[in-house]
């Protein structure tokens, strides 16, 4: 686990990460809106009851591959958010224990330009690169280090804490339960973390992420 924190640590520039850009459009009490332009993510995805059990795994593969295992070698630098895609079976504000369901998780690491416009191919048959088209979303923020547990509940404040508006453009786009967990900090961080819950909203008349059930569209596998 060391060595992997080395790693880590050494593929973090010295100014910090660079931030997958994005453009606040609206701020309320306890969220925000946000607009996403087109970005280049590469991703990859696991099924499991548990985030906190793939979420090691699927982070390895796509440090990896910006590690330099991927068609050309190439180094990408690290870069902020390590965004989830959660998609379960069946919301869980309704009252079900996180443990009964079962989750598709899908982590992206956002890819920065000049690497953006011709990523290698991914040598790992599991990691993707995908095309986001723009991307509307409430977002709820908090801090400290997070679980399954948390997680579920920080969802569960920003669909509460939705304008009676807002709430129906979720419920338009997405059954409540689909929403991104999204993390700003190396694993070494102990204080002033920032932590996401992302919850895509419907544009009426655009084609793309907010109406597609899983957001992104792959464009390059191996």
């Amino acid at each position: 686990m060391s060595s992997l924190f080395e790693r880590i640590k050494s593929a973090i520039p010295s100014d910090g990460l660079q931030i997958a850009p994005y453009k606040v459009i609206r701020q309320v009490q306890d969220y925000e809106e946000r607009i996403y332009p087109p970005q280049t993510w590469v991703r990859t995805s696991m099924r499991n009851n548990s985030r906190e059990d793939c979420t090691y795994p699927m982070f390895w593969k796509l440090f990896n591959y910006i590690s330099g295992q991927n068609g050309r070698q190439l180094k990408i630098p690290m870069t902020a958010p390590v965004s989830v895609l959660v998609q379960p079976d069946d919301d869980q504000c309704g009252g079900a224990a996180a443990g009964d369901l079962q989750t598709t998780f899908t982590m992206a690491f956002y890819i920065p330009a000049p690497f953006d416009q011709d990523p290698p191919e991914p040598n790992e048959s599991s990691v993707t690169i995908e095309y986001r088209p723009e991307l509307r979303i409430f977002v709820r923020t908090y801090g400290g280090f997070t679980n399954d547990r948390i997680d579920q509940e920080e969802r569960c404040h920003l669909l509460a804490s939705l304008t009676t508006e807002d709430r129906e453009m979720v419920q338009q786009s997405q059954p409540g339960s689909v929403h991104y967990c999204a993390g700003y900090d190396p694993p070494l961080k102990l204080f002033f973390r920032r932590n996401e819950i992302w919850l895509p909203i419907i544009q009426p008349g655009l084609t793309g992420v907010n109406n597609q059930s899983d957001g992104i569209t792959t464009i390059l596998t191996p």
